[in-house]
């Protein structure tokens, strides 16, 4: 199943599926492919302009793949993460296969693009995992999102100790989406459980913003205001008792490292079609301008 594809792994892990999270009509996928990438310090310009060029090769080769890439806003300044997503795992493993054969068939200057940018991988990248994740739909909250419009993801990765996932749903299902409802919160909530490539019971929720903006909205301490005093302490212990680890970051949707099917891209053409940075590919040298030629020199003055 990994041929082709991820011999391209040092280079770029292909997203593999036919939506970006989130994307799929009515709400988030069932599968996602979660990567990613530790960018070696002092590198991010560089990868940006890298990962771009893949961008390029994946639209004018029409691979059946597509992703949402996302650069640091806070957190990690030095990690980039790729999100696509499909309804079933046979899904993902066709996209791959086909994925594969259209790589391996590119010939002439896109498979030397496509060479170049594997030789270039090392010198970038620090490292890279990726991770396959299940959607828990009973744990997200108002998951349908405006994604063509949104231009930010807030990603909260929480681990839970083992044995206590099912108080962990329970908090989540039953005191925090209430108060959540109870408040009216103005935001929408994609969760997923990570069955492979990180450690066990480890949860990600993806919260898609428009701007940064919604934070002055208080969505945090308005959900624990709407809590009762019971409520309040129940809450507590019960995430205190399932919960070892949790971190949010906030990244940027970089529409240039992106590759996002038309319907998505056609909602926002101006934000997801920007025009395409010069490659190797498509840069010509500039032609010298030719001298002048040398005028007749007037007879000097007697």
């Amino acid at each position: 199943m990994k041929k082709f594809l991820f011999l391209f792994a040092l280079a770029l892990l292909v997203s593999v599926c036919s939506q970006s999270l989130a994307q799929t009509p009515g709400g988030p996928p069932n599968v996602a492919l979660i990567v990613r990438e530790d960018i070696k310090p002092g590198k991010m310009d560089s990868h940006s302009k890298h990962s771009a060029s893949y961008a390029q090769i994946f639209s004018k080769s029409d691979v059946p793949a597509h992703r949402i890439a996302l650069v640091p806003v806070a957190g990690s300044e030095n990690e980039v993460i790729y999100l696509t997503g499909a309804e079933t795992f046979a899904a993902l493993e066709k996209m791959q296969q086909d994925t594969d054969k259209k790589l391996a068939g590119a010939t002439g200057a896109t498979r030397a693009e496509l060479d170049r940018l594997n030789k270039e991988a090392p010198d970038l990248h620090a490292g890279m995992r990726d991770m396959l994740a299940v959607l828990r739909p009973e744990l997200s909250y108002d998951a349908p999102a405006d994604i063509p419009h949104m231009r930010y993801f807030a990603i909260t990765t929480v681990r839970v100790r083992p044995g206590q996932d099912d108080v962990y749903a329970e908090y989540v299902r039953n005191l925090v989406n209430v108060a959540r409802n109870k408040a009216k919160a103005e935001l929408h909530i994609a969760a997923y459980q990570v069955i492979a490539g990180a450690p066990g019971t480890t949860y990600m929720f993806f919260r898609p913003m428009k701007s940064l903006a919604e934070y002055d909205l208080r969505i945090g301490p308005r959900v624990r205001e709407a809590m009762t005093d019971d409520q309040k302490k129940k809450a507590d212990k019960m995430a205190g008792e399932s919960v070892v680890f949790t971190e949010t970051s906030i990244y940027a949707i970089d529409p240039r490292m992106s590759y996002v099917n038309k319907s998505l891209a056609d909602a926002d053409p101006t934000f997801w079609n920007p025009k395409p940075a010069k490659s190797a590919m498509t840069m010509k040298k500039k032609k010298p301008a030719a001298p002048k030629a040398a005028g007749a020199q007037p007879p000097a003055k007697q």
